[in-house]
């Protein structure tokens, strides 16, 4: 690419906070510092207590809402934000995830009296709460302070076509550049041997068939339908493997042939997908999740909900189901713990598109491009 680059990404939250947006960000800072960049990452400290642990700065907010209402929305203070002025003082250019976080408004904000230049990634579009208020509430937001930030900055990328098919409905002027995901090495089709041990290690019976739910355990990531698939399977002998937790636990309760792990280490989700046999995703108002990805990459059949990403991402490809209903989600998994697709095939697919060189060249070139365009003002 060229010199090495000062990088300030900002988000709302980082690890161990859970959240498909945080691994991204994680993946994203790695991969930069491997190719010599030198990456800050400021966010919300929460649930650790805040500091600076090398390049991560960790601040204080208000986040109570994610406890009281299940929206992770953090309110970043005076001491925060001046943190914040520091950072952005240093860095070349600022790399903000997400238009609807105060600490994103904020960054924006800060960058353009500074003049430094911004890159946004916009992971999702509208989030269906099916809940009059919340939903308004957020297309007013989506249509005043998300439209003020997305406007503000030098360029917008997401790795969703239906994000861009949103934002072009909301009528912003700005076109959303996709550049999809990456992974690493650890998330491929494992070995025989591999399953057996895994397998062992987390008490799984070696003959079972398998069906994994990882996601937190709230309404969009469809917890009832997975329970209503489960009172059918789970008479079948079918294990339900459920990797997360969150505040619908309780929608679990006494369905037969169920296995909760609720804490995961990220370090060992390739183990949980690679002894899996089918992985259950029937969420809503995504961008395109992490798991459903990092699944594929192993050679994981899929089954998903009809949702715009789903529809945008994964239809016609190899190993995933799109169902409509729960009798659909059901007649999908059933299906594929019958006949498994080859694994392989499924896996090789998923490295060619989510490759992890393209990912960070993709941002890599971003970046390059937002210097050049604010050099040339």
């Amino acid at each position: 690419m060229g010199r090495s680059l000062r990088i300030l990404e900002v988000s709302s939250f980082m690890p161990p906070h859970p959240g498909g947006l945080e691994l991204v960000v994680a993946n994203l800072v790695e991969g930069l510092r491997e190719r010599d960049h030198d990456v800050r990452w400021i966010a919300s400290a929460t649930p650790l207590a805040p500091g600076v642990d090398g390049p991560l700065i960790r601040v204080r907010a208000f986040t109570r809402l994610e406890d009281w209402f299940s929206v992770p929305l953090p309110f970043w203070g005076p001491s925060a934000l001046k943190q914040l002025l520091a950072q952005i003082r240093w860095a070349d250019v600022v790399h903000v995830h997400d238009c609807l976080y105060p600490g994103s408004a904020a960054a924006v904000a800060i960058a353009r009296s500074a003049r430094t230049p911004v890159l946004m990634t916009q992971h999702i579009a509208q989030v269906p709460y099916h809940n009059r208020i919340k939903d308004t509430l957020q297309e007013v937001a989506y249509n005043t302070t998300g439209r003020a930030v997305v406007e503000a900055v030098d360029k917008v990328v997401t790795y969703s076509p239906h994000v861009q098919d949103y934002f072009r409905k909301l009528g912003i002027s700005k076109n959303l550049e996709l550049i999809p995901l990456g992974f690493d090495e650890r998330f491929a089709a494992p070995t025989a041997e591999d399953r057996v041990q895994w397998r062992k290690k987390y008490g799984i019976a070696q003959d079972a068939q398998v069906v994994v739910f990882a996601a937190r355990l709230v309404a969009k990531k469809g917890v009832a339908e997975v329970a209503e698939v489960q009172r059918v399977l789970g008479q079948q002998g079918v294990t339900l493997l459920v990797a997360g937790d969150g505040p619908e636990r309780n929608k679990l309760d006494g369905l037969l042939h169920v296995r909760h792990l609720p804490q995961v280490p990220y370090a060992e989700m390739h183990a949980i997908y690679g002894l899996s046999d089918a992985l259950l995703l029937p969420s809503r108002g995504e961008g395109l999740p992490l798991t459903v990805q990092e699944g594929m990459l192993t050679g994981l059949p899929v089954v998903v909900s009809t949702d715009p990403s789903y529809l945008a991402n994964l239809k016609n490809t190899p190993g995933a189901s799109l169902c409509g209903d729960t009798e659909g989600l059901i007649n999908a998994t059933r299906a594929y713990l019958a006949s498994p697709p080859p694994r392989l095939r499924i896996a090789e697919w998923a490295k060619n598109t989510w490759g992890k060189e393209r990912f960070i060249g993709g941002y890599e070139r971003a970046f390059q491009q937002v210097l050049e365009r604010n050099r040339v003002r």
